[in-house]
């Protein structure tokens, strides 16, 4: 259990707070570039801090404070130029840097506008995302983490808005033996409950219900490495073998079998969180991807209107479930740490050990600076517990297996699936006769 005190501190994340001032030290998304291209101007909410994204005329994408310098009117209602963001009131424009371009009311002769801005962040575009830095100069290199980088996967964004703050969503990473019970015996529970027959619905439930019968945790080179072996498994499994990691400080990942899964848990201020995930399907390189741009982007609802989980099909879902009825803020100084929560409390030692760095002036965990070791990050790409995606061992496929209870829209997952039948349909060519 943490102290009141200790848990204001790892979940403030606000202007001027310890944890928030750690997390403006990294690179975070806040737009698909799909997103930008419809849209030209949105606003976004990150750390407490209500900004604007927008891309002008000529394709120059900049991320300011939302209130214009003039009048303080709220710029998610202004439009674009060839020079920035215009204001509608006024018609004040400022550019990418925050810069004050344009004051067509004032006199020819004014300097006024060389005086006045408004606040402005750094922002760039990777693996179809747009990233913003919020924190103090000079800024690090935005991470060119395997994931984002790897060639020919067909790739899907998705955004989904929590309603609770950001830690206790992450730390449900550290925390494999979860999965038995909320990912395994309550997905049985609610597939019966509901009268659902759907195989693959089945078999991904089955797959997280073996017990978890050993599990260890450390500080690794890029967050907390996390090791564990399920029922029937050996020490040669890859999970227990290459471990999976916690990117520090809000970076979860999976892979199985063909498919990876990339994702931020950024928290947008005190009480809400935004998980930005990257979905990487990897067929094979049997066939080629077509080139995505942008990438295709889905905004996946949770909770409807009368506050039911209208997503519990999914295992993002059923995590959202879990997480929101901690209450907004977890009050941490009533919990009771069992040995399975080692990752948890690891964790939380992480992160206020890098606080502590920031507060002395040294960079934190994952500041990257030489752009030579930072031209794709590797990270392990272990078999995760076998839940029937993507190929069985012979090179087959059965459709449906690699988006199986996948939250992105149908006709992704049509696309997704012909590119697995193909490449099953390639291999299945290329084996000599009788041999399976």
């Amino acid at each position: 259990m943490l102290t009141q005190e200790q848990n204001e501190i790892l979940t403030r994340v606000g202007p001027g707070t310890p944890m928030g001032d750690l997390m403006r030290r990294y690179w975070h998304p806040v737009a698909a570039k799909g997103q930008l291209l419809e849209r030209k101007v949105m606003s976004v909410r990150i750390f407490g801090e209500d900004l604007v994204l927008f891309v002008d005329e000529q394709g120059r994408m900049g991320l300011v404070g939302d209130r214009c310098a003039h009048r303080q009117v709220k710029l998610d209602c202004a439009y674009t130029t060839d020079k920035g963001i215009k204001c509608p009131y006024h018609g004040w424009t400022f550019d990418a840097q925050g810069r004050c371009v344009d004051q067509p009311g004032e006199p020819a002769s004014s300097r006024l506008k060389d005086h006045v801005g408004i606040p402005s962040y750094p922002v760039e575009e990777l693996a179809g995302l747009i990233f913003a830095y919020l924190g103090p100069q000079p800024v690090p290199l935005l991470p060119r983490w395997d994931r984002l980088v790897w060639d020919n996967v067909y790739r899907v964004i998705g955004f989904v808005k929590i309603p609770c703050n950001w830690l206790q969503c992450m730390e449900n990473t550290p925390d494999p033996v979860h999965g038995v019970y909320l990912h395994g015996h309550y997905f049985k529970h609610w597939l019966k409950e509901n009268g659902i027959e759907e195989e693959k619905l089945h078999r991904l439930a089955d797959g997280f219900s073996t017990p978890v019968i050993k599990h260890e945790y450390a500080i690794g080179k890029y967050g907390v490495d996390r090791r564990w072996l399920l029922e029937g498994q050996t020490a040669e499994k890859d999970v227990w073998s290459e471990s999976l990691p916690l990117v520090f400080p809000d970076i979860h990942c999976t892979s199985g079998s063909g498919r990876h899964t990339f994702g931020w848990r950024m928290p947008i201020d005190d009480y809400n969180t935004m998980e930005v995930f990257v979905r990487a399907f990897d067929p094979g390189q049997d066939i080629d991807i077509p080139k995505q741009d942008p990438v295709p982007y889905c905004e996946i609802e949770m909770v409807d209107k009368d506050g039911r989980y209208t997503a519990l099909q999914s295992v993002t879902g059923q995590d959202v479930m879990v997480w929101v009825a901690q209450g907004p803020i977890m009050d941490r100084t009533k919990e009771h740490l069992g040995t399975s929560d080692r990752g948890i409390a690891m964790f939380r030692q992480l992160l206020f050990k890098e606080i502590e760095r920031v507060q002395n002036g040294e960079d934190p965990l994952n500041t990257f600076r030489d752009p030579t070791e930072n031209q794709c990050i590797a990270l392990p790409v272990p078999w995760d517990r076998g839940y029937a995606w993507g190929y069985a061992k012979d090179g087959s496929y059965k459709r449906g297996s690699a988006t199986a209870a996948d939250m992105i829209p149908q006709h992704i997952k049509d696309e997704v699936e012909e590119l697995y039948m193909r490449a099953a349909e390639i291999r299945a060519r290329a084996e000599p006769a009788g041999v399976k």
